[in-house]
């Protein structure tokens, strides 16, 4: 007989070391249940706000598993049946200081890629925000992966999109509760936006020293397709650096949803 539950064990050392996967797996490893009773485990995980979905869940997308140390508890709000495998997903990433180029560009696709696909990003400043935006007020699903605690909404100004996308959509993070954002949160919060996404879709990039060039990495070690939006020989972006380098060319929502077979 198990002392503990084994989802909810998991999602006890989720919230006890704070989302952090090493921590886990050597809390498991080190039979650190052990020294646990089932009635803390159970106290914890029933103080949640939120839902939480695990590795070891039915319902834990195949796709995601595939991904960089796949996170072992998703904390959740929101339309969990949109990380459905069936369900078509695109990931938008792309520069937080964008243009007026940038942020058309991004309208465009996305309106452009109608309402059935599902656009996954990270509710950042910038593309991502303009992003999600642009999807809802198509009328299209959006997932929002988060790099702070899921009832911590981060930026700040991003609060009303965060309760709008808690309510109708998807809010995912591996961090519990009011967990700060902390630098090597975004790369990991990155991984989960690749891993969900059957292609990503860059609008405007600015640094190869970003966070979308962690994606765009992590993208091609899954041997999933990129697609990058040409810029203007006035920007001051590399987006046309990164075609040249064998990259998609995306020019309409329309030419990425015939070249994924999404019509």
């Amino acid at each position: 007989m198990f002392q503990h539950d084994s989802r909810e064990l998991l999602i006890y050392l989720a919230v006890k070391y704070n989302g952090d996967n090493m921590k886990i797996l050597t809390a498991l490893h080190l039979h650190e249940d052990l020294e646990i009773s089932p009635e803390e485990v159970k106290k914890v995980v029933s103080s949640l706000k939120c839902k939480a979905l695990t590795i070891i869940d039915y319902n834990y997308p195949e796709k995601l598993k595939y991904a960089h140390r796949p996170p072992i508890v998703l904390f959740y709000y929101g339309d969990i049946t949109l990380l459905d495998d069936k369900n078509q997903k695109y990931g938008v990433v792309g520069s937080r200081d964008y243009t007026e180029y940038g942020q058309l560009a991004t309208r465009k696709i996305v309106k452009e890629m109608g309402n059935k696909p599902i656009l996954v990003s990270g509710l950042a400043r910038g593309i991502d925000t303009i992003g999600h935006s642009a999807a809802i007020e198509n009328g299209a699903r959006t997932i929002a992966v988060l790099g702070s605690g899921i009832d911590n909404c981060y930026p700040p100004e991003n609060k009303e999109l965060y309760k709008e996308i808690k309510k109708k959509h998807l809010l995912l993070s591996e961090y519990p509760g009011m967990v700060e954002p902390d630098g090597s949160h975004f790369p990991l919060r990155n991984r989960i936006i690749v891993g969900l996404s059957d292609v990503l879709v860059v609008p405007q990039i600015r640094s190869h020293m970003s966070g979308t060039m962690i994606s765009l990495n992590l993208m091609l070690s899954l041997n999933r397709k990129i697609f990058i939006v040409p810029s203007p020989i006035t920007e001051e972006t590399i987006n046309n650096q990164i075609l040249m380098e064998g990259a998609e060319l995306a020019e309409s929502g329309g030419q990425i949803l015939e070249e994924m077979n999404w019509n």
